[in-house]
Formats: structure tokens, C-alpha cells, sequence
């Protein structure tokens, strides 16, 4: 049993834009390169269907944490861009979404943020009612691709950094309804 560390990478409107996750790889069943191409169509895909047109993901790499960490393999992503076109939005808004595990209190939860908010999904400063219901189908297909006992052959974890082998299995995710802000995500800001 393993915990990797995952961690993508896009680009929008010229900024970098990076999520890190983690994964329980049960047995060390899968090497990294089986994860990169697991995930790129069961998890980057479905967000690429609410993402702008001007995000495009660009890598993924894939690491060891804990017991038998090494260095993390790269793998690139090519042909990956948002499917809505039009406007995107300010790059430092974006879509949160909460993980969620059986654990209560601040270390049985995480979070990541959706990057690529295209412009129309933006209604009075808050999601627009079509773009958030979209946004949670393709985050449940997510969720049920990677819950404890989910369909597929990882599952997604939170885990402190001071060690990973103390995780929480995610058991649901909910995209909140309000946006985060990135600052590092802000024109200018970051490479």
C-alpha cells in the first residue's frame, strides 16, 4: 500500500496553475505512469468540459511520499484545453471544491481549486446556476470514480505533509458555491 503524491499542472491566460493531490495506490498495484493515464481521462477530462478554452493542462507528475519516496516521474499532457469558448475569467477566481472524508475536524477534510472559471460561468460575482450544476456532475463522476470503494483502481486521499501515512479516504466532494481566490494565480503573479 502507497500513497502517491499527484500533482497537475495548467496553464491560463499565461499563468501556471497547479493542484496537488493525493492518492492511495493499493498494493503499489499501479506504477506512476498507469497513474498519469489513469487520471488524465477520469479526472482532468471531466473538468475540462466546464473549463475555458484558454486552459490547457500541460503535466502531470507522479511521486512517492512516506515509506519508499523517490523522486517524482513527469509526464506531459498534450491536447488538453478547455471545451468552453469565449471569455475566461480573472485567473485568480476559481471553483473550490471540498473533500471529504469520515473524519471530522480541520484534518479530515481538504480542498482544491477548479482553475480555467470561464466568464459566463459568473453571475453577480457567484456561479451562474447552469455552470455550478455543471460543475458538480462532472466533480461527482470524480468522486465516484475515486471514493472509498469507488470504480476505479485508486483512491483520493487527504493526508497531513508531515506524514502522509496518517490519510483519510475521501467519501464525497462538493464544489462550494462560492469562488476562491489565488492570489499567486493573478496576472504577473508567479511563473
Amino acid at each position: 500500500m502507497g500513497i502517491v503524491r499527484v500533482v497537475m499542472t495548467a496553464t491560463f491566460l499565461g499563468q501556471r496553475c497547479q493542484n496537488v493531490l493525493h492518492f492511495l495506490n493499493p498494493d503499489g498495484a499501479l506504477t506512476h505512469l498507469e497513474i498519469s493515464e489513469e487520471l488524465k481521462p477520469n479526472f482532468i477530462t471531466q473538468l475540462r468540459n466546464v473549463q475555458n478554452n484558454q486552459c490547457s493542462w500541460t503535466q502531470i507528475s507522479v511521486q512517492n511520499v512516506g515509506t519508499g519516496a523517490g523522486p517524482a516521474d513527469v509526464y506531459s499532457i498534450t491536447g488538453a484545453a478547455g471545451s468552453l469558448s469565449g471569455a475566461g475569467a480573472v485567473p485568480a477566481i476559481c471553483p473550490v471544491v471540498s473533500i471529504r472524508t469520515g473524519t471530522a475536524g480541520r484534518h479530515g477534510h481538504g480542498r482544491f481549486y477548479i482553475m480555467g472559471l470561464h466568464a459566463e460561468s459568473i453571475a453577480n460575482g457567484t456561479f451562474q446556476t447552469d455552470a455550478l450544476a455543471a460543475y458538480q456532475t462532472y466533480v461527482n463522476n470524480i468522486k465516484n470514480r475515486y471514493k472509498s470503494g469507488g470504480t476505479g483502481p485508486i483512491t483520493m486521499v487527504v493526508c497531513p505533509r508531515s506524514d502522509p501515512m496518517s490519510y483519510h479516504v475521501m467519501t464525497d466532494l462538493i464544489v462550494r458555491p462560492i469562488f476562491g481566490i489565488q492570489r499567486r494565480r493573478n496576472i504577473g503573479v508567479g511563473s
